[in-house]
């Protein structure tokens, strides 16, 4: 089913603009500064020049040994988060991009499917900040670069929202739509023939739909 051009609006290219710069900043955070992080440096106890040489050197060796483990579990900590901050990056642009798929959707299922890429979208968003978070938390890193990367992750949560309540009056035109095809249905055929009609086609829609899958069904026939 066509849609008329009058109908149509221009496309949003902004949620996906800034999407982009946004993935470049932090992949460029992630490789090239490595999220600000610091090498781990050794902190000599209170008293320390009071020690004997031989408690000494006997803290020292156990506090090298105690800081490569440490470095070490670091590393591994952040080759971790680089991949999910990375799939949380991929997920963001993948779930815009099949969201603007269905930019002009004839049905209430379409309008709905196309709230739920951008529900995810959303959702990507706050795991990148989420994940950032626990790097700050967990490493010791110059916390001044996500002075830098917060706020544009916030724009990019506030640009979605914008984008997808612009998408209201053609839902609810198609909420309306849809109604006033189950009422002329009811009319036409009965209660009794729309109650069939709709239990066999929501069992059809939830065979046909994986698990845990968000359904929208049109219950029309």
């Amino acid at each position: 089913m066509s849609v008329h051009k009058n109908d149509r609006n221009e496309s949003r290219f902004e949620v996906m603009d800034h999407a982009i710069v946004l993935k470049k900043m932090i992949r460029e955070l992630s490789i090239v500064r490595n999220f600000g992080y610091k090498i781990r440096e050794s902190k000599t106890p209170k008293n320390f020049e009071q020690w004997s040489e031989v408690s000494k050197e006997r803290w020292k060796a156990k506090d090298a040994e105690k800081l490569e483990k440490l470095k070490i579990l670091d590393r591994e900590f952040l080759m971790e988060k680089r991949k999910i901050i990375d799939s949380d990056l991929t997920d963001l642009t993948h779930s815009i991009r099949s969201a603007n798929a269905i930019k002009f959707p004839v049905s209430l299922a379409e309008a709905d499917r196309r709230r739920n890429f951008q529900n995810d979208a959303i959702a990507a968003c706050e795991h990148l900040i989420d994940d950032l978070q626990d790097i700050m938390d967990t490493l010791p890193i110059d916390k001044n670069w996500m002075t830098q990367v917060q706020p544009a992750i916030e724009r990019e949560i506030m640009l979605i929202i914008a984008w997808r309540k612009s998408d209201n009056p053609k839902r609810r035109a198609l909420r309306e739509q849809d109604m006033r095809r189950w009422l002329q249905f009811i009319e036409t055929n009965g209660c009794n023939e729309a109650v069939k009609v709709f239990f066999h086609t929501f069992s059809e829609t939830m065979e046909r739909c994986e698990p845990d899958e968000p359904t929208s069904v049109s219950i029309l026939p």
